[in-house]
Formats: C-alpha cells, structure tokens, sequence
C-alpha cells in the first residue's frame, strides 16, 4: 500500500535573497489513485476559520511513506533532516467561495514564525486546480516571517490593513501590499515542501472546482512538521 514511485524527479530550488528553500517530487506515488479512494470515503470537517475549506486525517501508512521517502531530499534541501512526528497531516480541499473569505484570507499567510518549521503539500488533482506561490511583503521587504521580526511585520501590516481592506477573493498575483516571487503549479502526484515561515498562498482561480467531492475538487495532502535542530 502506497509505494513508493523509484522513479520519481527531485527538483530543489532556492528563492530570493533569502534563498528559501523549495522541494519539489513529481510522480512521488506508484498508484496515487488509492489516496483519492481513501479520500472518498474520509470523514472531511471545517476546520475553521483559518483554512477556507475542509480536512480529514490522511492514513498512518501514508505518513509512514511519505517520511520514508522524503527524509533524503530533505536534509540535502533545507540542510538538516525533519522530525518523524509531523504536527499535521490530512487530506485537504479548499471550499469557500471567493465571496465569502474573510479578510484575512486575502492575504498571503505563513503557517508559523518558527524557523525550523516545514509545511508540504501533496497535489491530488489536476493542474487548473492551481498550485501554490510564495510572496514577499512590498513595505517590510519580508518573504519569511521570524521570532525576531514578527512583531514588526504585524504591525505594519495591521497599519496598513486598517487603511486598505483586501481585495474580496483569493490573493492569485501582486497585490499592492505583496509581491510574488515564485509559484510552483498544481500537478498530480507532485508533492512541494517548503519553509512554514515562507509568506505563501494557494493559486485559487476560475480553474479550481471548489467541490467536497474528493474527485472533483482540488484535494491535495497538506502537513505540517519541524525540522531536526
């Protein structure tokens, strides 16, 4: 069950002058139809407001898999290893339509400050789905947020929010507030790991079919883990 591909394609990439670390596998499963069958007959939930949609618990043996191939690639990409025990792992579809995002939702958003946090999400749909962009923040110049610098980040975004409210709808370009540096497309089977402190955002546009229905919507696996310090 969930074997995995020997010949998958490992790209790294480092981004801006930071040099984030990006991870990219392409064709990661043999048979990644089995993740989409087990989808269907997850149990998802919202799971509030942060997320716009909503999440099951991926299988234990597809963690197990996952870990066991991506431990390699890791430690060459970011340096160090990752932990075994991620803090989240789950089958993940994003449903709220554009009209009904919350402000911060518009914007792009980082998953914690903490700087051995990795987050990693598994593409199980089709390209026009849309895939996932990193950002740098126009008046900070940040595209990571840190411990050291989030106070001030929050603040001057807070400032500047209070004086322009985003654009209704999912943040898919430049904006007036934030740049784009970098996107990685939707493909199936194709799974991207990145820093968890990175300023990112889902390419959510016309193409994405906002459906619970695991076949027709745009499931991917996301988690979230730490890295060995």
């Amino acid at each position: 069950m969930f074997r995995i591909n020997p010949g998958r394609l490992v790209t790294r990439l480092t981004l801006g002058a930071e040099r984030l670390p990006l991870l990219c596998i392409d064709g990661l499963f043999l048979d990644p139809g089995e993740l989409i069958d087990h989808a269907r007959n997850a149990m998802f939930v919202d799971v509030g407001s942060n997320y716009p949609g909503v999440r099951a618990p991926a299988p234990a043996q597809y963690v197990d898999a996952l870990l066991g191939a991506v431990n390699g690639p890791v430690a060459e990409a970011f340096g160090v290893p990752m932990r075994t025990d991620l803090e989240m792992c789950a089958f993940s579809m994003i449903t709220t339509p554009p009209e009904k995002l919350q402000p911060r939702q518009r914007n792009p958003h980082f998953d914690g400050p903490e700087i051995d946090r990795i987050a990693f999400i598994h593409y199980l749909c089709a390209p026009e789905q849309g895939g996932t962009s990193l950002y740098r923040h126009r008046a900070t110049g940040l595209a990571e947020i840190t411990p050291a610098n989030l106070a001030g980040y929050q603040s001057v975004l807070a400032a500047e929010l209070a004086r322009q409210v985003p654009a209704q709808g999912y943040v898919r370009d430049a904006t007036g507030l934030f740049e784009r540096i970098h996107t990685v497309g939707a493909m199936f089977n194709r799974l991207i790991i990145y820093k968890g402190n990175a300023l990112h955002s889902g390419d959510i546009g016309p193409g994405t079919v906002l459906s619970e229905d695991p076949a027709r919507g745009r499931l991917t696996i996301n988690g979230f883990g730490r890295l060995i310090s």
